[in-house]
């Protein structure tokens, strides 16, 4: 069966997939523009707030970024004073605590972050648990061909 670029761009689970997450990012970082923060700097925080001792690879896998891309969040939050580093280079390598200014911000920024969810649920018109189980299983899927292509 043949379709036109037209019929794939819109039944493309990447192309779609993309476009969405591109749309919802963008969404989430105006609601927390009053605080000069990104959604992907904001789970950062909050990562890095819950006190897990992880390298730099794991939390660039949490918030699902390059690793170049998070230590250059990384580094704008600590020239912010929101985060605070200590260690460096070798087997335990930089770890990363938050700062009382940085929970501050995350205490501003809750609620910002729950309007903006309760808004994005509304607008799905009451399919906003079914959508969480289609994304949940939209990964799972994706990782599991991802590992068969390994």
């Amino acid at each position: 069966m043949m379709l036109s670029t037209t019929e794939m761009g819109r039944l493309c689970f990447g192309h779609r997939s993309r476009r969405a997450a591109r749309a919802v990012t963008r969404a989430f970082n105006l609601r927390l523009r009053p605080l000069n923060l990104q959604i992907t700097q904001f789970i950062l925080l909050g990562a890095i707030a819950r006190g897990q001792d992880q390298s730099i690879a794991a939390m660039a896998d949490y918030v699902d970024v390059e690793a170049s891309a998070l230590l250059r969040n990384l580094r704008l939050l600590e020239q912010r004073g929101l985060i605070e580093s200590e260690g460096g280079r070798g087997r335990k390598g930089r770890r990363f605590s938050i700062t009382q200014s940085g929970l501050d911000l995350i205490t501003a920024g809750v609620p910002l972050w729950v309007d903006a969810q309760a808004d994005l649920a509304r607008a799905l018109h009451g399919s906003a648990a079914q959508t969480h189980a289609a994304l949940a299983d939209l990964e799972q899927a994706a990782q599991a061909m991802a590992k068969l292509e390994r």
